[in-house]
């Protein structure tokens, strides 16, 4: 079981370690026993979290230096090996593609005519092996380990020793012992081998890298002929114009060329193939797996198009036709052949499809499988194409097309809520390939918008798949918890993406003036290229240090990189190559600034000197001197910028100057501008002038004639030093951003101030932009906030929240619709400021730092740095109270055993007492009558999904397209078969066609049917409900008066009680979305109630737990121990009457007082106290509080823990054994066993009656927390490499590591009835393990990092809270029947 023991039993039977009455046989010898690390490889440290489609699989290559160049290494965004096919493509796809997307290889067509490359009759291409020197860099998004399939898998090895077909034959092999496989894994095997080859074929013929990321020219009308006037060679006239059907870029199978042009074997399509090869129509290339494949020349694709239109048309849907088989085939159920996954969306739009391929895009199953296997870019097209067509026909669409009346700007609108749910989701989806959770992450991020109307059927209909799937599906694959309100980033909101991939703080982020390209770079020595449009990073560049600066040329063509090691990058965007490196600095280079004209770089270094690069060739023009005098003790060179012209250069410093030097004659120094009182930190000319603004630490900026060295104004205001200026792109303002948490704007012309924008930030404001426009004005800060304001009248128009810890930076785009902030949290955040701002949910302003149950499990209580509690109905997700009780931030919490009262300690010292009884009293009234109406709701449901299964479809269940319990449902038969959840029209028309076999929706429904079915004889079974409450049990038949219409919904329309209130209307907040699991499409398909219910349709219900909490008139803060001056709060520990605290100062002080007098009862270390015969002789770390508050536990620096008596104030017990610090402990639930962590890899138990030890746990790694299950039974140990190891106390082994985390844990904490155990990180997941063998039930994927979690629900706890980083709470739906 992963650990051996190093030391007998002596004879003991089980359960001597977890029952402290059968432990007493142990006599005084501990049991030693070991983790076994050989079991678990996985305890090694794991490799950086990436928001890459390449880290499947894959080993990271080192860093490495770049052609001898010394200072840095081109990846893929994992630095993988790729095959020798891959490499032959070794440079970005952009420096190999003509004008107009076609391949430099291609031959060359004009005059009518156009000529082969070679003499060869096929023209098949070979893969080439890598130039020297040549970088090995390619695009994530035709990367095969974008397929999502799992890492260590012999097809993802397989691709690295480029023998794809001899391994997908060892899997069938090894799978059925060398015998054929079963249709469904044989059907996997063909999908991934035909992915496998279409990738390896684009590699080879040169499109492997990425695409253009623009939306292609609509498919049934050519935008352009290229080839005016060129005729095919006679023989192939009849198959020449069908080409234009092809989409350009993407290779072609032989056997779809044969559908193509109804030839009755791919042999004779070869044929005519290599016809037109010879023509220079097309390339061919043979792979090792046998499989031909052609690339159609662009231009004679667009030729095709614009000659023969009608043709064209009726070709799309000829070839739809064909792989539907006249609608007997779903569109999201075709096999992936490695072509018309990648085309189908090319070929709906072809032949005017739109309403197919609208249905395509709002099933998030099939875009999660096409976006593993094919990659973001392929997935975003697809919207893209859609869009460009249905906002070109606003009108509503014709019957032809099949479509809704509803009109096409509204599916349009309705499209775009997707695609940005979609590109929302991208970072979850991406650091979970193998995992099904597209659907549940769209979902959460629709939620206000279903609520406010919009998307409202669908949003119905995909939450009851996602409950029918995880009721049936519940032990057969990982799932993913669905939040009960909008807590996550909403679509429709001013949040756009998230771009995650950094393992350290993002310092800057630099847009390119093209709009396209985003570079990040970090302290974790890499730099980023983002496309904005999708999302996606498709660069990447590793460099030996810290990076610190970047900027882009005008062009966009290149980005200039500098490090913390004195080195800078030029790096070029379309190859990916380092062109240039410019070392010369000796210290940390801090800013650099380019020329408009592309032609110079700038850097400022703490070496106290600027330097004058050539872009050209990166040689050193000029270097500036002259910072610092000649004393020497300050001159670092902060920052830099140019004018607009390029003549000119100023360079601030610490030594409370400004230097401006003449570009143009060898960096000559032109003038020192002195007159500052503190560092000069930050400059910017203004327009086209050479005007200067300087801004410094002694709270004034200055605008200055740089060129004559004349000061103009001072701008004088700010309380707080200054950390940044800015300057619009037309000189009119200038925007300062100060410690003193304001932005002001000045007016550049006259010196005088605009308006001061404050009040949205409660930290110093770290930098500002203006939009080119000069009507808003953006500002980060230090508290991880951003605001939008509206420059003419200073109002705040949006908050930006979501980035966790200080964010560092922000830039526009040039027309200033999208901002990008670069945060410490290690993500780039891209925001739309033409959105409108949702009104989200109550939250905490900053960290949520403890939740905690009521012990009915119907009301959780929150606490967080903001120094606020907060009442919760856990429910719906609904705060019910906020109370500010502290000035500081709350670090300590515990509920009362009766859950009467709450203590909340912060680090002041302060300690305050709440008394929640009445709401508890509320909310059981509430509840009682809640259970009663969903029990209702949960027999109708079951009632309707069984009796509805020739009219509304569920789900599709597995990833292979078949029922639970077949063969092959783990793997997918194909792309569309692995996630099959509606039939998608394929007629001409449009409409839809019934399919005359059985697809996976009637799979489900029939598992449901049969389940059902099962069940005659006793209760039907429950069903989950997601974001509906309470445990979905079935009883006797309930009143006539309980109706499924009155279920309860949410309290999202009515203020916060204990807030002001807000006159947004409630659909736009969305929280708590009611009755929405399988109950939803069941009840709208019987025409009942539907669960998402109209605000005013649910007043009385939801209102009723409100107003009987508004009802309570007592202050629930009955009493307050208060701040006091001295050392601050350490660790505090309460008893379980909440009466009693005990308080360890970081003076290592620890005092025990009664709280209700606020009088000190006991001191058991005293003030410097360092008696070792008496207490600790090091720093305490912990202390701890038994129930009755009679006996508390210290843990310390000296290797010691000790057991207190505390009305004497003297130690029981010395536990000794470790030989490092100690770092955690805690006490059974029983108070019978003790178990102490220390850094000496160790955990060690001992008995609390006697202090004898009991056990001495080894662990490959120091524990960083330790936790008993309520049953005594387990324990869990997290490790400082994130993983976690639970131990079973009665059986004496333990299972192995749990090592799904990639960073440091904060929650680990057991459920009541201890089957699982709760984990949750820095990584933003939190993860359900079960207790018997350690395998992850489910989990669920935050936007920020998780610090805070519990359960909560009654009788069962089947609703799981967590809370961020950036102040969210999340109600995530744990229903009994997901519990397995």
């Amino acid at each position: 079981m992963g650990c051996n023991q190093s030391a007998p039993r002596g004879g003991e039977g089980p359960g001597t370690i977890g029952n402290a009455e059968t432990a007493t046989g142990l006599g005084t010898t501990p049991i030693r026993i070991s983790f076994n690390g050989k079991q678990s490889a996985s305890l090694a440290p794991k490799a950086a979290v990436r928001d890459s489609v390449q880290d499947i699989g894959e080993k990271s290559a080192p860093k490495g230096d770049n052609n001898g160049k010394g200072h840095g290494s081109i990846s893929s965004k994992d630095g993988s090996e790729r095959t020798s096919a891959s490499k032959h493509a070794n440079t970005d796809t952009r420096a190999a593609q003509g004008p107009h997307g076609s391949s430099s290889n291609l031959p060359a067509a004009g005059n009518g005519a156009s000529a082969p490359n070679t003499a060869s009759a096929s023209h098949t291409t070979s893969p080439q092996p890598p130039k020297a020197g040549s970088m090995d860099i390619h695009s994530n998004r035709s990367s095969f380990a974008a397929e999502g399939i799992p890492a260590g898998s012999k097809l993802a090895v397989a691709r690295a020793s480029g023998s794809a077909r001899r391994s997908v034959e060892d899997v069938g092999a090894g799978a059925v012992g060398g015998g054929r496989l079963p249709p469904a894994l044989e059907a996997a095997r063909s999908s991934q081998q035909a992915r496998l080859s279409s990738i390896q074929a684009a590699d080879v013929m040169g499109v492997g890298g990425e695409k253009p990321a623009g939306v292609p020219a609509r498919p049934h009308v050519a935008a352009f002929d290229p080839l005016p006037g060129y005729s095919p060679p006679a023989p192939l006239a009849a198959h020449y114009p069908l080409l234009g059907a092809l989409p350009p870029d993407t290779p072609v199978p032989m056997d779809v060329l044969a559908r193509l042009w109804r030839a009755g074997q791919p042999a004779e399509a070869l044929e005519v193939a290599r016809g037109l090869a010879a023509a220079g129509v097309l390339r061919l290339a043979a792979l090792d797996d046998g499989s031909q494949w052609a690339l159609p020349s662009p231009q004679h694709v667009a030729h095709a198009a614009a000659a023969w239109p009608g043709v064209v048309v009726a070709v799309h849907g000829q070839i739809l036709d064909s792989y539907c088989k006249g609608g007997a085939v779903a569109l999201d159920s075709l096999r992936d052949d490695g072509y018309i996954i990648q085309a189908l969306s090319h070929h709906l739009v072809g032949c005017g499809r739109l309403e197919a391929l609208r249905r395509l895009l709002m099933n998030p199953g099939w875009l999660e499988a096409k976006l593993h296997a094919y990659g973001v870019g392929a997935v975003v097209r697809d919207f893209r194409r859609y869009l460009q067509d249905a906002e070109a026909d606003a009108a509503p669409s014709g019957p032809g097309n099949g479509s809704p009346t509803s009109g096409g700007s509204s599916a349009a609108g309705e499209v775009k809520l997707l695609l940005q749910a979609f590109q929302l989701s991208l970072g979850a989806a991406m650091e979970h390939p193998t995992a099904r959770m597209m659907r549940e992450q769209m979902l959460a991020r629709l939620m206000a918008v279903a609520a406010g109307g919009r998307l409202k059927e669908w949003y119905d209909e995909q939450t009851a798949k996602c409950a029918a799937e995880g009721m049936l599906a519940v032990n057969s694959r990982l799932l993913h918890l669905m939040p009960r309100s909008p807590s996550l980033a909403q679509a429709g909101g001013v949040q756009r993406m998230t771009l995650r991939g950094h393992t350290a703080p993002v310092t800057r982020v630099a847009i390119a003036p093209n709009c396209i390209e985003v570079v990040t770079i970090s302290e974790d020595g890499t730099a980023q290229v983002w496309d904005m449009n999708i999302g996606d990073c498709v660069m990447q560049l590793a460099r030996d240090a810290p990076l610190t600066a970047v900027g882009l040329t005008p062009d966009s063509a290149s980005a200039v990189v500098a490090a913390a090691d004195g080195t800078a990058a030029v790096w070029s965007l379309a190859t990916g190559q380092v062109t240039h490196t410019l070392s010369g600095h000796t210290a940390k280079i801090n800013a650099l600034a380019i020329d408009k004209q592309g032609i110079r770089v700038v850097t400022a270094s703490d070496d106290h000197t600027a330097r004058v690069w050539n872009l050209a060739d990166g040689s050193c023009e000029a270097v500036l001197q002259g910072h610092g005098g000649n004393a020497g003790v300050q001159g670092a060179v902060l920052d830099v910028a140019v004018c607009a012209d390029g003549t000119l250069a100023a360079t601030v410093s610490d030594d409370f100057s400004c230097r401006v030097w003449d570009l143009d004659e060898d960096g000559e120094e032109l003038q020192v501008l002195e007159g500052h009182g503190g560092w000069v930190v930050s400059a910017a000319f203004v327009g086209t002038t050479h005007r200067l603004v300087t801004a410094s630490h002694d709270c004034t900026a200055r605008i200055w004639n740089a060129h004559k060295g004349r000061l103009l104004f001072v701008l004088s205001g700010h309380t707080g030093r200054l950390n940044r200026v800015s300057v619009d792109p037309g000189g009119s303002w200038a925007v300062t951003a100060s410690d003193d948490g304001s932005a002001r704007v000045w007016d550049c012309e006259t010196g005088q101030l605009k308006q001061v924008l404050e009040g949205a930030h409660n930290a110093h404001v770290t930098d500002a932009a203006i939009t080119r426009d000069c009507s808003k004005v953006i500002s980060v800060a230090g508290d991880g906030s951003g605001a939008v304001w509206d420059l003419a009248s200073g109002r705040r128009e949006a908050l930006l929240e979501g980035h966790t810890g200080e964010v560092r930076a922000v830039v526009l785009t040039q027309r200033g619709r999208f901002a990008v902030t670069a945060g410490e949290d290690g993500t780039a955040r891209v925001w739309d400021l033409a959105a409108e701002a949702l009104v989200a949910p109550p939250c905490h302003s900053g960290r949520v730092t403890a939740l905690s149950t009521l012990p009915d499990g119907q009301l959780v209580v929150s606490a967080g740095e903001d120094g606020c509690v907060f009442l919760w109905d856990p429910v719906e997700g609904v705060c019910l109270k906020r109370m500010a009780g502290h000035q500081v931030g709350v670090r300590f919490m515990r509920v009362s055993a009766d859950g009467a009262l709450v203590l909340t300690g912060s680090g002041d010292r302060q300690i305050s007492r709440w008394n929640w009884g009445e709401y508890s009293a509320a909310a059981s009234v509430a509840g009682h009558r809640r259970s009663m109406e969903r029990r209702e709701l949960i027999l109708h449901t079951l009632h309707t999904a069984t009796g509805s299964a020739g009219s509304r479809s569920l789900a599709g269940l597995t990833a292979g397209g078949t029922s639970v319990g077949q063969p092959g449902s783990e793997l997918g038969m194909g792309l569309g078969d692995r996630a099959t959840n509606s039939t998608i029209a394929t007629t001409p028309g449009g409409g839809r066609t019934p399919g005359t076999g059985r697809n996976s929706e009637e799979d489900t429904l029939a598992a449901l049917e049969d389940s059902c079915r099962d069940g005659d004889s006793g209760p039907p079974p429950s069903v989950p409900n997601t974001a509906s409450g309470g445990t979905p049990r079935v009883a006797a038949a309930e009143p006539a008066g309980a109706s499924a219409a009155t279920a309860p919904a949410t309290a999202d329309s009515l203020p916060v009680l204990g807030s002001p209130p807000v006159s947004t209307p409630a659909s736009a907040l969305g929280v708590g979305m009611g009755h929405s699991g399988l109950g939803a499409a069941a009840l709208a398909a019987a025409g009942g109630t539907p669960p998402l219910l109209p605000l005013a349709a649910t007043a009385a219900a939801r209102a009723t737990l409100l107003d009987l909490c508004a009802g309570v008139t007592a202050d629930p803060l009955r009493a307050s121990m208060p701040a006091q001056q001295g050392s601050r709060v350490k660790h505090m520990a309460f008893d379980a009457a909440c009466t009693t605290a005990a308080v360890l100062l970081f003076d290592s002080t620890v005092s025990v007082w009664d709280v209700t007098s606020g009088r000190c009862t006991a001191q058991l270390i005293k003030r410097g106290e360092r008696d070792a015969s008496r207490t600790h002789s090091g720093g305490v770390n912990a202390v701890y509080l038994m129930r009755d508050a009679r006996t508390a536990v210290t843990i310390s620096k000296d290797q010691t823990a000790r057991i207190w008596d505390v009305p004497t104030a003297s130690t029981r017990f010395v536990v000794e054994g470790h030989t490092d610090g100690l770092v955690a402990a805690d006490i059974s639930a029983d108070e019978a066993l003790l178990a102490t962590a220390a850094y000496d890899k160790t955990v060690r138990v001992t008995r609390m009656a006697t202090g004898a030890a009991v056990a001495v746990l080894d662990h490959p790694q120091p524990p960083t927390a330790v936790s008993f299950s309520p049953n005594c039974h387990h324990m869990a140990v997290a490790l400082e490499d994130h993983s976690v190891v639970v131990w079973d106390l009665v059986g004496r082994c333990c299972l192995p590591a749990l090592d799904a985390h990639k960073a440091a844990l904060s929650v680990l904490t057991w459920s009541p009835d201890s089957r699982f155990l709760l984990t949750a990180g820095a990584d933003c997941t939190a993860r359900l393990w079960r207790a018997e063998d350690g395998r992850q039930q489910a989990f669920f994927m935050a936007d920020s990092a998780i610090t805070a979690a519990c359960f909560a629900g009654a009788p069962v706890a089947d609703i799981v809270v967590a809370g961020d980083s950036a102040g969210a709470v999340h109600f995530l739906d744990w229903a009994e029947e997901l519990q397995g």
